[in-house]
């Protein structure tokens, strides 16, 4: 049986973890983990996917664990996502 995954905060979010839609698919692995640093909250991620960089809205993120963060989006919200800002 595997073990559950781990919960943890953004700040301990470590690039390379998988990115997941709603339903489980892996979309991307995260890059980088925004945050608006003179309020100190969690903007979202830049996520590195086969087409290129994508940023996921903190709005966006349902859960994030040890092994992968799972977002809110469908497949094909997750495939029309926009670039980095």
């Amino acid at each position: 049986m595997d073990a559950e995954p781990t919960p943890i905060a953004y700040t301990a979010l470590q690039p390379g973890t998988p990115m997941r839609t709603s339903d489980g698919r892996e979309f991307g692995t995260v890059a980088a983990v925004l945050v608006d640093a003179p309020v100190d909250v969690f903007d979202g991620i830049n996520v590195d996917t086969p087409d290129g960089p994508r940023f996921v809205d903190a709005d966006q993120i349902d859960r994030i664990f040890t092994t992968y963060v799972t977002t809110t989006l469908s497949a094909d919200e997750a495939s029309s996502l926009p670039g980095p800002r």
